[in-house]
């Protein structure tokens, strides 16, 4: 593969403030930070080109260098609680000065590797129609058979869609429904530079492995101790 063929770059996000977990994007998963295994696996895959941490933080930013990833300086005020990701990915390439597609990693999902990421783009490449790739996996339960408060009543989130008590039936008869999982998102600056969205309409479905996303101290005490039951 020429370098010619190494059209994708990696963004990661990785502001400092976060809030679950104090320091998340660099607390320890065995013997690695969890900024490390997103920088590792894109530096690994063959179409990706260069691989960038956005992040407003210094600690952060020499950790992310160590392994070998460039920094995007992140201003405070797109690092806040409320911030959103299509902020920090227009930021992310004015910055840059680059339109060239995206792929989206994130610390918090740090189960990516070279492999998954080369198979998200050659998927992504056979759609032209697509305004993103999305990473899921099937949800254990559908979502059809969730439920929202109404006061103090349940409801079903899709009465305005389905008649009757759906919300019983064999989960057999039911749609299957999948969970946004964080692995790897694929994204188009040709779309998101010019709307109000991220994503898009047509965002194409990658479906993996079940993933374990670390948003709170107990996923990533469950995370630690798969790794460390898949090292012995």
């Amino acid at each position: 593969m020429t370098q010619f063929d190494k059209q994708f770059k990696v963004v990661i996000p990785a502001r400092g403030g976060s809030k679950g977990i104090k320091r998340k994007n660099i607390q320890f998963l065995n013997d690695l930070p969890l900024i490390a295994y997103p920088i590792i696996a894109g530096i690994n895959t063959d179409r990706v080109s260069n691989v960038y941490v956005s992040t407003d933080d210094k600690e952060i930013m020499e950790i992310s260098k160590s392994f070998g990833a460039e920094i995007i300086p992140r201003p405070p005020y797109l690092a806040e609680d409320n911030s959103i990701d299509i902020d920090v990915m227009r930021h992310a390439v004015n910055y840059l000065k680059d339109f060239g597609n995206i792929v989206h990693l994130r610390s918090t999902t740090p189960m990516v590797t070279p492999e998954i990421i080369e198979n998200a783009i050659k998927y992504f490449l056979k759609d032209n129609d697509c305004t993103s790739l999305r990473s899921c996996h099937e949800c254990s339960e559908t979502a059809y058979k969730f439920f929202k408060k109404q006061g103090k009543y349940l409801e079903g989130l899709f009465n305005n869609e389905l008649e009757g008590e759906y919300y019983n039936l064999p989960r057999q008869k039911l749609p299957k429904t999948y969970q946004p999982n964080g692995c790897i998102d694929i994204i188009k600056p040709s779309w998101f530079m010019h709307h109000d969205s991220l994503h898009g309409e047509k965002m194409l479905s990658f479906e993996t492995k079940y993933m374990y996303e670390v948003d709170t101290p107990n996923d990533l005490r469950i995370l630690r101790m798969i790794h460390d039951q898949d090292r012995k």
